[in-house]
């Protein structure tokens, strides 16, 4: 799987429904779906439109569901006058309805979750003009989602500077961002960006300021320069015109012949210069690069503040948003960046972004993250 298709996943709201559909008439029958759910914040619509549909792990059944614990004929689904009957086909592990295993036919009420071996299924029962309504919804936000995946940047793979990240959204659209590019063949720019919140505002804020980036629409700006630039931004975007939106960026350009970084943030926390692992040079800590400047869209107009760092050969930048260490662990205990540092040594190769976000999603509670993942990873050989 690639990053780009991980925007594909969509997180989806339950809704009760009215109570003017208990009186249905037979001209128009609900219309019955289950979204299949992940611990990622994934969700898949699946529409069922003709009964019985048996759930199993391979074919003859209508609905497959992989996994050693799902068993071949696992349970069955039948429209029983307008409602969904569950039976459990005798599985191994067993059918669960909100928590409670199926020892007989059970009816299905809209929002219940039901589990079938490890994955998770909920239920909605729907009229027909809602549902269509719904899926209209999810055209549109797919096409969102399919336009926000065209702008993040292919990864890098050899070269004076090589790139690799890994982006999961929490909810169809998020508001994280980030970008690179050569401004001319000695000057390489790269950024991060977090608008606050996520969903579809933040997402269609950070999609204009990505567009103000990469084609350098900032007026009498060099782009050069982090510290005119995160100025510049602050003056185009101030949350009082931009529905109370604000957000925050890290936004460094490095030198390829000097192998000078200079950077500057806007409320962000530090990007991590640290080294790539060889067996035969030690370690060194990972280095915090930030400087102290407001969130952009915040504040009034005013000085920014930039800084420099000569980059060592076999170094690596680290830039990530915080949803990527604001979680809360399976054990109960709020993360935060001490946690995800001794992580970043690791997870330097090229599936490296990858690999930090499955520790995370790991070590996280279940259930989806609380806000988007974003982590970009940018190699100096």
């Amino acid at each position: 799987m690639t990053p780009t298709e991980d925007l594909h996943d969509e997180q989806t709201v339950t809704f009760r429904a009215p109570a003017e559909w208990a009186h249905q008439t037979a001209s128009a029958p609900p219309v019955h779906q289950l979204l299949l759910l992940a611990e990622t914040g994934a969700a898949r619509r699946l529409p069922l439109a003709e009964f019985p549909v048996t759930i199993g792990r391979a074919p003859p059944a209508e609905l497959v569901l992989e996994g050693g614990t799902i068993s071949r004929r696992h349970c069955r689904l039948e429209d029983q006058d307008g409602h969904l009957l569950l039976t459990d086909l005798g599985s191994t592990n067993g059918t669960y309805v909100d928590g409670i295993r199926v020892e007989a036919p059970v009816r299905l009420e809209d929002g219940a979750t039901i589990t079938v071996g490890a994955h998770r299924l909920r239920y909605q029962r729907r009229g027909p003009d809602e549902a269509a309504e719904a899926e209209a919804m999810d055209r549109e936000l797919q096409e969102a989602a399919d336009y926000v995946a065209s702008m993040l940047p292919p990864a890098i793979a050899t070269g004076p500077v090589q790139t690799a990240w890994f982006h999961r959204p929490c909810t169809r659209l998020g508001g994280d961002a980030f970008g690179y590019q050569m401004l001319d063949p000695r000057t390489f720019a790269v950024f991060l960006l977090d608008v606050a919140g996520h969903g579809t505002g933040a997402a269609l804020h950070s999609a204009s300021i990505v567009n103000v980036l990469r084609r350098r629409l900032l007026p009498d700006v060099d782009f050069r320069d982090p510290a005119a630039v995160i100025r510049s931004l602050n003056q185009m975007f101030p949350m009082e015109q931009h529905n109370a939106l604000f957000f925050t960026i890290w936004y460094g350009v490095y030198d390829l012949g000097d192998r000078a970084l200079t950077f500057a943030t806007g409320g962000h926390h530090a990007g991590y210069l640290l080294p790539l692992p060889k067996d035969d040079t030690p370690l060194w800590p990972p280095v915090a690069l930030a400087t102290q400047n407001p969130a952009i869209g915040i504040a009034p107009d005013g000085e920014m503040a930039a800084a420099r760092i000569v980059v060592p050969p076999d170094s690596a930048l680290y830039l990530f948003s915080d949803g990527a260490f604001e979680i809360v662990g399976r054990d109960g205990r709020e993360w935060g960046l001490q946690e995800i540092l001794p992580l970043l040594p690791a997870a330097t190769g090229k599936d490296g972004p990858r690999a930090l976000y499955d520790h995370v999603r790991a070590q996280a509670r279940p259930g989806a993250l609380d806000d988007d993942f974003s982590a970009l990873l940018v190699r100096f050989p």
